[in-house]
């Protein structure tokens, strides 16, 4: 599958990307088509991308468990246990603070 420009633009809007306007003429040497600039480059991209997928659908994966962790052995999680936050619990936040104002930590204005 292919991915042309216009779907190449209309992909980069709903990703919020911007991307140059189309060269007015000239040649490209990139994956797009002569001229076609920003989006056309960025077409030829996703479309590999699109290649990429389509080899990895290919691969038989029956009876493979799911990974979740890089690691051989991932560290556990530790232990969801609830505990009371008593008055001033919070207190030991603010010790590793450089500057405080009361019970809050103090920052540098910005303008």
């Amino acid at each position: 599958m292919s991915v042309d420009p216009k779907a190449a633009k209309a992909i980069a809007d709903l990703a919020r990307l911007s991307l140059a306007p189309e060269a007015a003429g000239g040649g490209g040497d990139g994956p797009g088509s002569p001229g076609a600039g920003e989006p056309g480059r960025v077409a030829g991209e996703m479309s590999k991308i699109v290649g990429y997928m389509e080899i990895l659908n290919e691969c038989e994966t029956s009876g493979v468990e799911p990974m979740y962790s890089p690691m051989a052995d991932p560290q556990p999680p530790r232990e969801d246990i609830p505990r009371e936050a008593g008055e001033g619990s919070g207190d030991w936040i603010l010790d590793g603070a450089p500057e405080t104002f009361g019970r809050f930590f103090s920052v540098p204005r910005i303008f």
